[in-house]
């Protein structure tokens, strides 16, 4: 069993030794002096020692009093600093994060598990929007877009991977039609996604590639449609490394002419003028430390 000292003791000593005055101790704990005089007392004969020598007007340490003193100054400070701490993390609630729906399910959420791991007491919230950020409702802790600046008023933005795209097909169909140069990949339907619909286009231009018809073929709702589609054999899709590394890794997917920087980036978003909460700290550090040994592809 451990050999505590009446802990509620802890106060009056501390107090009391700070102001040389057990007076003013009892007026700023809102106690009674004779409250006070009991709680040393209990503290001193739990201890078999004089903490104080009595004077008058005043009191001053004892030997044994002044070797006690700092330790029980820096148990108070440290339970005051874990308290606050723990109180931050109630008052900070969940944290909720707004993010890009396929990149949410292909990137985000199998890394989550780490991230968990390392802040059990922060729980996040997911939830998938292609939309516009924006943070006056509250409802939102923090966003991961696609994009460059500007970014909106008052928005803190910090671009952690680089948007590397190119075409993407099942091998198959690959073989199929026997696709060696960008101009074959006409011989194929070519995929599109609502969300990035000038794709086909603008990698045609980063690429330096032509020969197809941007605007022609199947159309779908969401990235995570299209690139299903094309793992299924229907068409070649522009893809986004990050969102097709593990089918190339797993050869579900095949890039013939590799992938080009689109010039945008995967950016954390938050408010600017917000306070800093450790919830929000915490994650952007976590994602910067996803990205920091690159997940760029192989040129």
């Amino acid at each position: 069993m451990r050999r505590l000292p009446p802990l509620k003791t802890l106060p009056a000593f501390e107090l009391s030794a700070t102001r040389a005055s057990i007076s003013a101790a009892a007026e700023e704990l809102r106690l009674t002096h004779g409250a006070v005089s009991r709680q040393i007392k209990s503290l001193e004969d739990h201890l078999g020692v004089a903490l104080f020598r009595r004077f008058n007007r005043r009191i001053e340490l004892t030997a044994a009093g002044a070797e006690l003193l700092p330790a029980v100054r820096q148990a108070m400070q440290v339970l005051e600093t874990s308290a606050a701490r723990v109180a931050a993390h109630t008052r900070q609630g969940p944290l909720t994060v707004s993010c890009l729906a396929t990149f949410m399910m292909r990137w985000l959420i199998p890394r989550l598990y780490a991230f968990n791991a390392t802040h059990p007491s922060i729980e996040v919230r997911l939830s998938a929007s292609h939309a516009p950020v924006s943070f006056a409702d509250g409802g939102t802790d923090v966003a991961i877009r696609l994009g460059k600046p500007p970014w909106p008023r008052g928005v803190a933005a910090y671009p952690f991977l680089a948007d590397h795209v190119g075409p993407v097909l099942a091998p198959a169909l690959l073989a199929r039609h026997r696709i060696k140069r960008p101009a074959d990949l006409g011989r194929v339907a070519l995929l599109h996604a609502d969300t990035r619909p000038q794709a086909w286009a603008d990698w045609q231009r980063l690429a330096g590639a032509d020969g197809l018809d941007p605007a022609k073929g199947p159309r779908f709702e969401h990235t995570y449609f299209l690139l299903e589609a094309a793992v299924s054999g229907l068409g070649a899709a522009i893809g986004s490394y990050p969102l097709v590394q593990h089918d190339l890794e797993s050869g579900r997917l095949v890039a013939p002419f590799g992938f080009v920087v689109s010039g945008n980036a995967y950016c954390l978003l938050h408010p600017r003028r917000t306070p800093s909460l450790e919830k929000t700290t915490a994650f952007r550090a976590w994602i910067k430390a996803q990205t920091r040994h690159g997940v760029g592809p192989r040129q």
